[in-house]
């Protein structure tokens, strides 16, 4: 069998995420594909239960999205991924891989390692979600060693709102931060459902630090994982991914 001149991701959404199939193939490197499968979920609600209920059909999806025979699979879903305990988020990857053979990632770990990437410590935090899925995501993040010095939240209590945040209503409110972030090591922007990629480079120009967004990461640690180049123009965390990678 010829080995094939191009690479595949293949990503597994929540039902109701637009801005992952938006965003990720604008910001995809030449010779890299991508192909996308859903999830089901139980509810529509940004609850803990509707979350993790989403757990119950990855073998279904994932199965499926091994047909396009990717180089790698991504859980594409933040919350989705910590809110079923801490170290947990590695478990929903081991399955696909195990029922699959392909390697995987959750976005939550992709995070992880795009905060330590970029040298972080001490984070400030937005996201879409209501505040006990905050919580658990400070929680999940001081688990790994980061400190929230402080977050906000659009507090969207249905996913149905989440992409309907425009990229300038997070820059604004990351601004009204800015004293705050000037203290951190680095912004995270939390939700796979959060168009925010491509105001990336002009909110990290605006606070001088680095941003690392949900979808951001999930791309990155995929392309690290294929050896792929980094994509161009997405901010610091892919400057220092091509750092790594040379």
């Amino acid at each position: 069998m010829t080995q094939r001149s191009r690479r595949r991701i293949g990503v597994l959404i929540p039902p109701a995420n637009t801005a992952m199939e938006d965003e990720i193939p604008r910001f995809l490197p030449p010779q890299v594909d991508i192909s996308f499968n859903r999830l089901s979920r139980e509810g529509r609600s940004l609850t803990r239960e509707s979350l993790l209920s989403m757990a119950r059909s990855v073998s279904r999806a994932a199965g499926d999205l091994a047909w396009c025979e990717p180089d790698v699979i991504v859980y594409g879903c933040t919350s989705g991924s910590f809110l079923d305990g801490i170290g947990n988020e590695t478990a929903l990857a081991r399955q696909i891989t195990a029922e699959t053979g392909v390697d995987a990632v959750t976005t939550s770990t992709a995070v992880v390692e795009a905060l330590r990437a970029v040298g972080a410590r001490r984070l400030f935090m937005i996201t879409p979600y209501p505040d006990d899925v905050n919580l658990h995501e400070i929680e999940f993040l001081t688990h790994y060693g980061f400190t929230v010095v402080g977050w906000d939240s659009f507090r969207c209590p249905m996913s149905a709102g989440v992409p309907l945040i425009a990229p300038s209503e997070v820059a604004a409110m990351a601004q009204g931060h800015a004293a705050t972030i000037a203290s951190c090591d680095a912004l995270f922007i939390s939700c796979t459902n959060l168009r925010i990629m491509g105001a990336i480079a002009s909110i990290e120009a605006s606070l001088d630090l680095p941003i690392v967004t949900s979808n951001q990461a999930s791309l990155w640690a995929a392309l690290r994982r294929i050896d792929g180049p980094m994509a161009e123009s997405c901010g610091r965390l892919f400057e220092a991914g091509a750092a790594v990678a040379a």
